[in-house]
């Protein structure tokens, strides 16, 4: 049993990579062959995870986005997947992020404008997750809302009627070229970095940017600082952000931690080096967690020794 001290405040379960399980295998066991960029959220008896798969520059990059569900938090069935096709053959598909409302389901989800090599946001909303629509998604946030070279990896707070999301923006470059879009995304040239902003909603269709929510760091963190997701303690806020120092680190984010009281300021904890890893050191990125029953459980993409990325789980005990 831990020794509480009047001192300490614990505010998250240990996170050991050892103690994790594997939700879901890349397509090849070689690098740059992905899945991961989880999202997950609880509803009814159920916890629903979306995920992305992955292939090397060349080959496809980013294929499929799917919808799955699970009784437990770690057995997933697929109910839903958005493939590249179904969006103009897009260059890329990443992160997207599933919301339940009153009406159902809302997917929000980035990919890159197969028409002008430039990532956005774009939703789509059912009754059940089965139901989505492609063809009927809309635009819900672009690179010229937030005066970015492009948005991506939406991930949504809803607070009563209002939804707060938490992007990955690249800043305006001083100098505009050519060679930012040419090579269907900004975020991988070094002639940007990849920073959190937030955009805000009373509706989840219309968003109003409201700005970066936490700058770059000075060290281990100071090309990408990109918030994951948040998780509430009984005190504020926790925020697991994607950090690297330089562009030859992308792909490859370790995670740190930050914390706030009122979802838009942030306060850095990692300052001298990333808060979570994997196994020997590797990359751990796009933590998420939710709490299941008397569990906490995170989702994460960690990179494995042959190079590929998986999806696991950790399911931890809540202390109450």
């Amino acid at each position: 049993m831990k020794q509480h001290s009047s001192r300490n405040i614990e505010f998250m379960p240990d996170f050991d990579v050892r103690n994790s399980v594997v939700v879901r295998n890349p397509e090849k066991n070689a690098p740059g062959y992905w899945v991961g960029a989880p999202s997950a959220v609880v509803h009814g008896k159920d916890v629903y995870l979306t995920y992305r798969i992955r292939r090397p520059r060349g080959e496809g990059r980013g294929v499929i986005n799917r919808v799955s569900k699970s009784s437990d938090g770690i057995h997933f069935n697929d109910e839903f997947e958005i493939v590249n096709s179904a969006l103009g053959n897009t260059p890329s598909i990443e992160r997207s992020c599933l919301v339940p409302f009153d009406g159902g389901f809302r997917l929000y989800f980035s990919y890159v404008n197969p028409k002008t090599n430039i990532w956005q946001i774009d939703m789509v909303e059912a009754p059940s997750v089965t139901e989505f629509n492609i063809s009927a998604r809309r635009n819900v946030l672009s690179a010229a809302d937030a005066g970015a070279s492009g948005v991506k990896d939406p991930w949504i707070l809803k607070l009563g009627n209002f939804y707060l999301m938490y992007v990955s923006f690249a800043p305006l470059p001083s100098k505009q070229t050519s060679d930012l879009h040419a090579t269907a995304d900004a975020f991988a040239t070094g002639l940007t970095t990849s920073n959190s902003g937030l955009a805000i909603s009373s509706d989840g269709i219309r968003f109003s940017w409201a700005g970066e929510v936490i700058g770059l760091g000075s060290g281990w963190d100071s090309s990408t600082t990109r918030i994951s997701s948040i998780a509430r303690t009984n005190w504020g806020f926790v925020a697991f952000y994607d950090g690297s120092a330089s562009i030859e680190e992308n792909y490859e984010e370790r995670c740190g931690i930050a914390i706030t009281s009122d979802l838009r300021n942030f306060t850095r904890l990692s300052i001298d080096g990333p808060a979570l890893l994997g196994e020997s050191g590797r990359s751990v990125r796009y933590v998420d967690s939710v709490r299941f029953g008397d569990k906490l459980i995170y989702y994460f993409e960690t990179t494995r020794a042959d190079g590929s990325h998986e999806l696991r789980a950790l399911a931890c005990e809540v202390d109450e």
